[in-house]
C-alpha cells in the first residue's frame, strides 16, 4: 500500500522538527564551550575560535530546519488539495456516466478540474524535488559539525586541565551531529518512499 504524500510530508515535518530540537541542545553546547573558553583563558585560544562556528552551525542548521519544515508543509497542502481535486475529476466523471443528459454541462467544470490537478501536481513534483534539495544540503551540515567536533578534540589535547571538559564538549557536538543526521537519514528514507 502506498502511503499518501500528504502523510509523507507531515512524517517528514515531524523528523525536521526533532532534528530542530537537537540543534537548539547544539546551541546551548556552544554557549558552554564560550563560557569554558573564556573560563581557561589562553589554555584555550584555539578552542575559543571553534565556538563561533558551534553556534553558527547551531543556527544554520535551525534555520534550514524550519525552512524545510515549511516547505513538507506546502508539500503536504499541495498534496491534499490534489487528491480533493481528483476526487473531484473522478465524481464529475461518474456523474457523466450515469447521467449522459449532463454531460455538456459538466465539461466546462470537469476541463477546469484537471487544470487544477495539473497545476497541482507540478506544484508537488517541484515541492519534492526541493525538498530533496534541501535535504542534501543538510548533509553539509552535519560534516561540519563532524569537523568542528574533530577540531574541538584535537585543541582539547592541549587544554591541560580543561582538557576533560573539552573532550566531553567534543564528544556532544559529535553525539549531537549522529543525531541530527539520523532524524536527516529518516526524512530522506521516507521520501523516497513515494
Amino acid at each position: 500500500m502506498t502511503i499518501p504524500i500528504f502523510v509523507t510530508a507531515a512524517s517528514i515535518a515531524a523528523e525536521l522538527h526533532q532534528a530542530q530540537h537537537h540543534a537548539r541542545g547544539l546551541a546551548l553546547t556552544a554557549k558552554n564551550a564560550r563560557a569554558l573558553a573564556v573560563r581557561a583563558g589562553s589554555k584555550t585560544v584555539g578552542f575559543r575560535a571553534i565556538t563561533q562556528f558551534i553556534d553558527e552551525l547551531a543556527s544554520d542548521i535551525i534555520r534550514q530546519s524550519q525552512y524545510i519544515n515549511q516547505l513538507s508543509e506546502q508539500v503536504s497542502q499541495h498534496a491534499v488539495a490534489l487528491w480533493r481535486a481528483t476526487m473531484a475529476d473522478n465524481k464529475v466523471n461518474w456523474v457523466m456516466q450515469q447521467q449522459s443528459e449532463f454531460c455538456q454541462s459538466l465539461l466546462s467544470g470537469q476541463r477546469d478540474c484537471r487544470q487544477r490537478s495539473e497545476q497541482l501536481s507540478e506544484k508537488l513534483r517541484r515541492g519534492l524535488r526541493l525538498l530533496e534539495q534541501e535535504l542534501d544540503e543538510s548533509d553539509k551540515h552535519i560534516r561540519t559539525a563532524n569537523l568542528i567536533a574533530t577540531s574541538s578534540k584535537v585543541e582539547a589535547a592541549s587544554a591541560e586541565e580543561f582538557r576533560y571538559q573539552l573532550e566531553v564538549i567534543a564528544e556532544s557536538i559529535s553525539a549531537t551531529a549522529d543525531r541530527i543526521r539520523q532524524h536527516l537519514s529518516q526524512a530522506r528514507l521516507l521520501l523516497s518512499l513515494r
